[in-house]
């Protein structure tokens, strides 16, 4: 399970958090070829970080948890520090992932 929440829910998703100032810098050097490759990846990215909240919320339905918990606990006992803004909020609501999986391991301010 901690794999499925670092690796899937935290690094993928954080890839979706990643590609829209991504893009615009590549965008801005009109490298359209580089553009219709990120925007493949993306979508990828998506897909990725969707099956591992599928496969995560239906361990966790097995064996009881309540998900959005043990993926905080999870990702405070295997990553090291906290989840870093600016969130792509609509990436990761597409994959399914919505903000109280996310925002509750920001940094406190």
């Amino acid at each position: 399970m901690a794999r499925l929440a670092i690796v899937h829910m935290v690094h993928e998703a954080r890839g979706l958090d990643v590609h829209p100032q991504t893009l615009a810098r590549f965008a801005a050097q009109s490298d359209e070829s580089s553009v219709k490759i990120l925007e493949v990846i993306y979508r990828d990215e998506i897909t990725h970080v969707a099956a591992g909240l599928r496969w995560f919320t239906y361990i966790c339905a097995k064996e009881k948890r309540d998900h959005v918990s043990t993926f905080h606990d999870l990702v405070k006992q295997h990553f090291k520090g906290y989840l870093k803004p600016p969130f792509n909020s609509e990436g990761r609501k597409t994959a399914g992932m919505t903000e109280e999986w996310y925002l509750p391991l920001v940094r406190p301010s």
